[in-house]
């Protein structure tokens, strides 16, 4: 009997494992491309709308599918959803590598969004796999999976790309070829064999883009607003993202591994200030007073990087929106959360991630469209006087956010 519980824990360790594996993979995804950006530009020719094109393709292909994965899971199960995930994502990271024309660079980042897109599936396989009690451990598995996918994404794309530039894409689809073998024999089913209800009606829902269901789902006014905000927000934040690569070639003549492991510092300095300072601050000034001073910081912060010509400024304006961003996100996420309730956290979430990956999306593009227009340093002041700008909407309807204030 013991030896049968223990080797039910150890499955259950190796399918959690592979879980984080594949969450993993999909952070890295994302942000393995960031350092080898300007390479992009000479290979193929291009100017920074069409990177901020190639940045929000993958964010795009993320936003219109995650309902779609989500409802085959229910009806299929999860281990179907996930391991097409992975094969899918070794294809679009090898066709990334290959590729020589524009259209084929698209084509792979939107494939990778849409096989990326199965990350709700892998947080509702942790569901299935948790109890209550456990829950919260399993929850916050995947939430340092992101983090560390993030990190070694960019670290990665800096120092692969700087030996070759296809190098990070042909390592990040070995990581998911492996993961797809191991998953294949060492994954089980987690999902009860309860038939899921819907059908058509349900399929014709899942196929409506994410941002539509959630404006017209929501109730409300302080929720719209809320989520108005997010969209706002990360619509601000995507200019780091899309357009740092690009600044700190042209304004430094850094390379992809200088930028690469530039920006897995900031990284760090993010997660440390969420790790650290967020609980501290929590307490001492409120998650009202937090989302303030976190905006203000940021917005400052990102503002001046355009006015950067020195490493010291640089890395002093980066460290300012690393930590205003850390207290932002989770104070103002814990504010959302308040206005509607624990029994409908799950839902609530996911539509904060939906306008979040909609605003990654515009934001992209528009940075993008600026930079080439205007030059670098433009997307950086435009971002942070529209991080000001949330500032003055969140102070404006204060009383209809924070009712209970």
């Amino acid at each position: 009997m013991q030896t049968t519980m223990s080797e039910a824990k150890r499955h259950r360790r190796l399918a959690v494992g592979i879980i984080f594996t594949t969450i993993l993979i999909d952070f890295v995804g994302f942000s393995i491309l960031i350092p080898v950006l300007p390479g992009f530009v000479e290979r193929l020719g291009i100017d920074a709308f069409h990177i901020g094109l190639i940045t929000a393709l993958y964010a795009l292909g993320l936003v219109l599918f995650l309902p779609l994965w989500g409802w085959i899971s229910d009806r299929v199960g999860r281990r179907p959803v996930l391991l097409v995930s992975l094969l899918g994502t070794v294809f679009s990271f090898v066709m990334l590598a290959i590729a020589q024309t524009l259209p084929t660079v698209l084509i792979a980042r939107f494939l990778g969004g849409f096989f990326g897109a199965s990350i709700g599936t892998a947080q509702a396989y942790m569901t299935d796999l948790t109890d209550e009690d456990s829950r919260a451990q399993g929850m916050g598995l995947i939430g340092a999976a992101s983090g560390v996918g993030i990190v070694l994404g960019t670290a990665l794309g800096g120092i692969l790309g700087g030996i070759d530039p296809a190098l990070p894409f042909y390592a990040t689809a070995g990581v998911a070829a492996l993961n797809f073998v191991l998953a294949l024999f060492a994954l089980p089913e987690s999902k009860a064999p309860v038939p899921a209800r819907g059908g058509w009606r349900g399929l014709a829902r899942a196929l409506v883009p994410a941002p539509l269901l959630v404006m017209a789902s929501v109730h409300g006014r302080s929720q719209r607003l809320f989520l108005y905000l997010f969209f706002h927000m990360f619509f601000a934040f995507s200019v780091v993202d899309a357009m740092f690569p690009l600044f700190a070639a042209a304004r430094f003549d850094w390379n992809e591994t200088q930028t690469g492991l530039f920006i897995a510092a900031v990284a760090i300095v993010l997660g440390a200030s969420q790790g650290l300072l967020v609980g501290r601050l929590s307490r001492a000034l409120g998650e009202t007073r937090m989302t303030m001073v976190g905006l203000t910081l940021t917005g400052i912060s990102i503002a001046g990087m355009s006015a950067s010509h020195g490493f010291a400024t640089l890395s002093l304006c980066s460290v300012g929106m690393a930590l205003g961003a850390g207290i932002t996100i989770p104070a103002f996420t814990s504010l959302f959360s308040k206005v509607c309730g624990a029994h409908e956290a799950g839902e609530t979430m996911s539509q904060s991630q939906a306008m979040l990956h909609t605003g990654r999306t515009i934001g992209a593009l528009c940075w993008g469209w600026v930079f080439a227009s205007i030059g670098p340093g433009a997307p950086f002041l435009f971002a942070g006087i529209a991080l000001l700008g949330a500032l003055v909407v969140f102070l404006a309807f204060s009383r209809v956010l924070l009712p209970q204030a």
